[in-house]
């Protein structure tokens, strides 16, 4: 499987160095996911492999809440939501495919990395800027 936009390029940094590095891992994750789906014997490793990536998610995010705080943050409860709405989507998929419904590994790993592009090309730009401002503060 060749999924377009699958890698991390500068144009995605938000200027924090720690989500930047875990940004890089989880672009990282989705390229190994994308090529255990896309091997010979994929059935075999694909749920494993999706699990991790989605552990690894739910980690980053963790992460980044607690860069922020709620009572400054304008952005917290639409960032958080954001999260919410991606975790939920990836466990409904991993469900379906716990439960041997028929799933699409390609169809859950394009929307996987196009949900990331556009989180941290639009969300995650405001969390760095935020960042930033606190940064400079001496906060």
């Amino acid at each position: 499987m060749k999924l377009e936009h699958l890698c991390w390029t500068e144009d995605l940094s938000i200027g924090d160095a720690e989500i930047d590095r875990q940004h890089k891992e989880l672009f990282a994750l989705l390229e190994k996911t994308s090529e255990t789906a896309g091997g010979a014997g994929a059935d075999g490793h694909i749920d494993d492999a999706l699990r991790a990536l989605c552990d690894y998610v739910v980690k980053h995010f963790a992460s980044e809440e607690a860069l922020m705080d709620p009572a400054v943050y304008p952005e917290y409860d639409r960032h958080v939501q954001e999260h919410i709405e991606g975790s939920m989507r990836a466990l409904d998929f991993l469900d379906a495919s716990n439960e041997g419904r028929n799933v699409r590994a390609e169809e859950f790993l394009e929307f996987l990395v196009e949900w990331v592009r556009h989180h941290i090309r639009e969300t995650d730009q405001t969390l760095g800027r935020y960042l930033a401002r606190k940064r400079a503060a001496g906060a």
